[in-house]
């Protein structure tokens, strides 16, 4: 009796994986549910390979199989990304070293995030969840960060904390998306010169998609965002905390109809949050690229003391 039930159990856990790994792009991406199962993949797919390798260890060859063969079209996915460029583009071609970072209202993170910012010498600088009250010594910290990028800016979002875009280019035209919904969250588009080329820029920090209105909230916001990349001819950046998985249905679509570099979730995304549940990671922070743009390093920041980790970027014009 055991053993059927272990067998059973195993098969609906078969089932289930298969439904959260090769099958999760089929699932609809306006459903809460999918939308917090489908955004752990990595974990999905560690517990594939831990069955596998138990059914082996127990000479349970088809079945262990069966475990592996879900993780397929992830190795497809990952093998078949396009290559990076050519390391010798970036002196030859403009390049932007691009940092992204939730703050969670925290002095802490932000002398964290001004430390890194200024061992980069980031280009390009977004920053959620920006507190407004900072001890002295932070707020001078910022205040000469803030001397070095002449074209930044700061704005109002939820009570008690700001956003902050940083640039060393010029801010031609900015545009801002907070219909009723999102209200607290705005979304910006943001047209850059960069050495006489046009960059457009899109920083959002969207409603995480915790009950059926925030996820209605966010997904308002992102098919805006995925509207105006769909209809805009030349280099487009996307930047922000998304509070959307890079292996979630709904992310998929955003790559799809907007036109963005992504062949892989794998390849074009970093474990970002939570933080503090470290087994838990998943990238929900991003920096991605449309256009005639090509991402050559993408990697986590430091722990800032956010829950959230620091995205970092560079970015060559192709």
């Amino acid at each position: 009796m055991s053993r059927v039930l272990a067998t059973g159990g195993s098969l609906l856990l078969l089932l289930a994986l298969a439904l959260l790994l090769p099958a999760r792009s089929f699932l609809p991406g306006d459903r809460l549910l999918v939308e917090t199962l489908t955004s752990f993949a990595p974990q999905y797919a560690l517990l594939a390979v831990v069955m596998a390798l138990w059914l082996w260890w127990r000479r349970r060859w088809l079945r262990g199989l069966a475990f592996m063969l879900l993780l397929v079209p992830e190795l497809a996915g990952f093998l078949g990304s396009r290559p990076a460029p050519p390391d010798d583009l970036a002196s030859a071609h403009p390049r932007l070293m691009v940092f992204s970072a939730n703050l969670f209202e925290s002095s802490r993170a932000v002398r964290s995030a001004v430390d890194q910012v200024e061992a980069l010498d980031a280009d390009l600088v977004w920053w959620s969840e920006f507190p407004r009250d900072l001890d002295p010594d932070t707020r001078a910290r910022v205040g000469e960060l803030d001397a070095r990028y002449p074209f930044g800016f700061e704005l109002a979002a939820a009570d008690g904390r700001d956003i902050r875009f940083l640039s060393r280019y010029p801010l031609r035209t900015r545009q801002t998306f907070e219909p009723p919904l999102t209200s607290g969250r705005p979304a910006l588009r943001l047209s850059l010169d960069v050495r006489g080329q046009l960059l457009t820029v899109f920083a959002l920090h969207t409603h995480p998609p915790t009950s059926a209105w925030s996820l209605r909230a966010r997904n308002e916001t992102l098919d805006w965002l995925q509207d105006e990349l769909a209809a805009l001819e030349g280099r487009a950046i996307v930047m922000g905390d998304l509070n959307t998985s890079a292996f979630a249905p709904r992310f998929a679509e955003l790559i799809r109809e907007g036109g963005l570099d992504c062949a892989s979730p794998w390849r074009c995304a970093v474990a970002s949050w939570p933080t503090f549940v470290p087994v838990l990671l998943t990238p929900i922070d991003h920096i991605l690229v449309g256009g005639e743009l090509a991402v050559t390093q993408l990697r986590r920041g430091r722990f800032t003391g956010s829950d959230h980790f620091p995205v970092v970027a560079e970015i060559v014009f192709l």
